[in-house]
């Protein structure tokens, strides 16, 4: 969006809400749980993906490409010799 941002209207409705942070409420508890969770979601971005190795393909795709692969091949040296 940071391209389009003078494109875009956002619109958010906020409510206050007075909270005692002495005193335990719940939904003081639910906030203090909202805030935690996006933290965690926050640190889990910030991590590089971990590298889980070599990725196993389908042993049917792979064949699949190559068959693709080999048509596309004789289809162009059909051409080439039609041409010639």
């Amino acid at each position: 969006f940071d391209e389009q941002k003078d494109q875009v209207a956002v619109e958010q409705i906020l409510r206050v809400v007075f909270l005692d942070p002495e005193c335990p409420s719940p939904a003081l508890e639910k906030l203090k749980r909202q805030l935690a969770e996006a933290e965690a979601e926050l640190e889990a971005r910030k991590k590089p993906p971990e590298d889980a190795g070599p990725r196993v393909v389908g042993e049917g795709l792979v064949i699949d490409e190559w068959k693709e692969r080999r048509e596309r091949y004789l289809a162009r040296q059909q051409v080439e010799v039609d041409s010639v």
